[in-house]
């Protein structure tokens, strides 16, 4: 009786720990920041450059945030985004586009991606990993053919030997030390961008019946068809959304480069996962909220913030990175502890086992 009251009381406590992960997590690696590096953490102006580092990652950690809670998942986001930097840097410097057309058509472009791997997970009933996957490739191949394999710089001189208007406009999309207006740290478009797509997304799966259809398809498939949910738009349209965000992403992190370069987002899709899942959401689908996809995309922020101003290799941090994301997966499942504990002392009493 005791052994199962233990278990009882372990497994509550794996389950408010697991409900709490994120908050908890962010406050510790605040605490960290402001022990290893001080006032140097704190600054705003690193906060500011940290978190537009990180935003276009954010920005699609939202989209995946819901497909994951439809039961999917989005390998493709990475590659989506560098079709976004790359068409982006394209249209400014070959056809001198303004920013007013640009960014619009990014999201386009990565919204018809998002929109044919949703019609091949829902119509075609390919499992979102492969046709993502598929995707993914695709979208690399394209970036590579349309770039001839070389970055493409932003930073576009005119006749006059000065920064053309145009670049001056693609600037303030990410280059750091702009702003669109003289207010502190939102001023900066990409923290602007993560703030908008952030609210917008919450509100969506919060105060909308599209949101409630996304938890419903996520929950149980087959219970929200018949419930009149219709599970192939859902679906279609979870992707597209993703897509679209990639691609609004994409000009961005373009900006924040000065470049557009054929590998850029690599890892992103690992990225956006991993603020997911610390966020609380659960892989398996039906459970998560953007807000806690924030807290988990803003944990990944300082983190690499605080590792880098205390000089860790890129090594290191994809190392502690993992470690967090496997301790986030364990805390959302309390009856893996308390499972593991019940086969080992089951193990423990059995005489001349192994």
């Amino acid at each position: 009786m005791s052994e199962t009251t233990a278990d009882a009381g372990l497994r509550r406590w794996t389950s408010l720990l697991g409900s709490l992960q994120s908050y908890i997590g962010l406050i510790l690696i605040v605490a960290i920041g402001i022990w290893s590096q001080g006032t140097r953490f704190l600054d705003l102006g690193n906060f500011s450059n940290a978190i537009g580092y990180f935003a276009p990652r954010g920005i699609l950690a939202v989209g995946m945030t819901l497909v994951i809670i439809a039961g999917g998942i989005d390998l493709s986001v990475g590659a989506l985004f560098a079709v976004g930097s790359t068409a982006s840097a394209l249209m400014l410097t070959d056809l001198n586009w303004p920013v007013i057309a640009i960014v619009p058509s990014c999201v386009a472009i990565g919204a018809l991606f998002g929109l044919l791997s949703g019609i091949g997970v829902a119509v075609l009933r390919i499992q979102a990993f492969v046709m993502t996957l598929a995707m993914m490739t695709i979208a690399r191949g394209v970036v590579r053919e349309v770039s001839q394999n070389v970055s493409i710089g932003t930073m576009v001189i005119d006749a006059n030997g000065t920064l053309g208007a145009g670049a001056q406009q693609f600037q303030r999309l990410g280059t750091p030390g702009t702003s669109l207006f003289p207010v502190p740290l939102i001023g900066y478009f990409p923290v602007l961008a993560l703030f908008v797509t952030i609210v917008v997304g919450h509100v969506v799966l919060s105060r909308t019946t599209f949101g409630r259809h996304i938890y419903a398809v996520g929950g149980n498939r087959v219970a929200a068809r018949l419930s009149g949910v219709n599970v192939t738009g859902v679906t279609i349209a979870v992707f597209a959304i993703s897509g679209l965000l990639a691609g609004f992403a994409g000009p961005i992190g373009a900006a924040y480069n000065a470049s557009a370069d054929p590998q850029a987002g690599l890892g992103y899709e690992l990225d956006a996962i991993a603020a997911v899942v610390i966020g609380g959401a659960s892989l398996l689908g039906g459970r998560g909220t953007v807000i806690g996809t924030a807290v988990g995309a803003l944990i990944l922020t300082l983190l690499d913030n605080v590792l880098g101003l205390n000089n860790f290799s890129a090594n290191w941090q994809m190392i502690i990175k993992g470690i967090i994301l496997i301790v986030a997966v364990v805390l959302q499942r309390p009856d893996l502890l308390t499972n593991l504990i019940a086969r080992i002392r089951l193990r423990a009493a059995t005489p001349g086992d192994g």
